[in-house]
């Protein structure tokens, strides 16, 4: 199957949009008796179920035979050629607070590779985008990554796994005594602090127990942007690895070296 890529992309930014609205217009009138409680400090709602379902729907038109990986699981997972991999709804927690950012999470995955993402934060109306082969956008213009190339006054995103394991408790702490050195922020949705490294507002995002939809297009964009994402590890499981570093490529190893791995 030939796929036009900038052709998909349209079709796939005005479907992030149009969910992007509905959040917006459903977020003031979620009651508490809504939400629902996954896990330790893990909600969902009727919201992230119907954002899902009309996503899916969406995009199935545009490739009839792909499959999908989704969050809440309202289709079921097939191994196919092309594969969504989805979060109409990244950022539940502030979500379901009142608060901000959240974002709608899209990628495309041909095979074993990521060929288009899309993160789209509906209250700052702020599109990131890429396809392969392309520089990464925002709203239509070009982006890059910082340059900064030293811990001294960076600018790092991070966040707090909902399992905090001896692992990652390592890791907070490494990144409390560097506290000094730098600014550390913690929004709160790992797809668009992904895309703040890639437009060069972070230096530097890390976070663990991920999953796939919360990553994938974020991961996507800072690589076409000129960053560099790995795992842990150093290696290149951060979509299904459940453990992301994504940097502007100048800081990577020296984040590795004083935080996840120090």
């Amino acid at each position: 199957m030939n796929i036009d890529l900038n052709k998909l992309l349209d079709q796939v930014t005005q479907s992030a949009n149009l969910i992007g609205n509905y959040l917006k217009n459903e977020q003031s009138k979620l009651k508490d008796s809504a939400i629902e409680m996954k896990g330790s400090r893990d909600y969902v709602s009727y919201v992230d179920m119907e954002a899902e379902k009309q996503l899916v729907n969406k995009l199935k038109n545009f490739i009839p035979d792909a499959g999908f990986l989704t969050e809440e699981d309202t289709i079921e997972y097939e191994e196919k050629e092309y594969t969504w991999i989805i979060d109409p709804l990244d950022g539940t927690s502030n979500y379901v607070h009142g608060i901000t950012p959240y974002t709608v999470s899209i990628a495309l995955m041909h095979k074993k590779e990521i060929i288009l993402g899309v993160v789209y934060d509906p209250m700052a109306d702020e599109m990131f985008t890429a396809i392969k082969n392309e520089k990464a956008k925002l709203n239509n213009n070009t982006i890059t990554v910082s340059d900064k190339a030293e811990m001294q006054n960076s600018f790092i995103g991070f966040g707090i796994p909902y399992n905090v394991t001896k692992g990652a408790q390592s890791i907070l702490n490494n990144t409390f005594r560097h506290f000094g050195n730098a600014s550390f922020r913690l929004k709160g949705s790992a797809a668009i602090e992904i895309c703040y490294v890639a437009c060069g507002r972070y230096d530097a995002y890390f976070h663990s127990d991920l999953s796939a939809w919360d990553v994938a297009a974020g991961a996507f964009i800072l690589q076409q942007a000129g960053g560099k994402v790995t795992d842990f590890k150093k290696g290149h499981d951060y979509i299904f690895g459940r453990e992301l570093v994504a940097t502007n490529g100048h800081i990577h190893e020296i984040l590795m070296e004083n935080i996840i791995n120090a």
